[in-house]
């Protein structure tokens, strides 16, 4: 994601045909960024503590025990993959919008990394959240019975970090507004 933004950076380096909508896209990236990394950590964080480990083949069918904290976790993913109405579609579309007519080629190339993205983040999501649970065996460092879901503390967090992601998502105009204010400050 930090390559999309280097991207729509790269807009300002090209002179007079920088795109001030790449370089938006880039600012709202950075941010949107930081809220759905924050959600990914937060709730891997939530699943290490009850499942004392971070292997996905160790995982499975977490959603039947942890159905909120799965919902949190799914958010992050779907929003880091790019899904239409999340914050990382917007930030990303912004970028490739404003950096096309400056630079096609690397635009198109970058444009295959949500592809790969949306592989892999979906992976993971099915085999940890919704596959099946094999480790009802004497090796599984936690017993699939005795998981719990988060408490009100541990999902106030990832409540207000999910905030921006459907904002931005569906309303970046205010959001945007923001940026471009100090993006016309470094163009000047």
């Amino acid at each position: 994601h930090m390559g999309y933004v280097l991207l729509g950076f790269s807009a300002i380096g090209n002179g007079i045909n920088f795109s001030i909508a790449a370089l938006n896209g880039s600012a709202l990236q950075m941010f949107t960024h930081g809220t759905i990394t924050g959600l990914s950590f937060l709730t891997v964080g939530l699943i290490y503590d009850r499942t004392h480990t971070r292997d996905i083949h160790k995982l499975g069918s977490l959603t039947n025990k942890m159905p909120i904290i799965a919902v949190f976790f799914m958010i992050s993913g779907l929003a880091s993959l790019g899904l239409p109405g999340l914050s990382g579609f917007v930030s990303e579309i912004i970028i490739f919008m404003g950096t096309f007519k400056i630079f096609p080629i690397y635009t198109i190339i970058s444009a295959f990394g949500v592809v790969l993205a949306a592989g892999y983040i979906l992976w993971m999501i099915q085999r940890s959240l919704f596959g099946k649970n094999k480790l009802l065996n004497k090796d599984q460092p936690y017993k699939y019975e005795e998981l719990s879901d988060g408490t009100l503390l541990d999902l106030l967090p990832a409540f207000i970090l999910t905030i921006p992601i459907f904002l931005i998502g569906i309303w970046p105009r205010f959001f945007l507004s923001l940026f471009d204010l100090g993006i016309k400050e470094i163009i000047k």
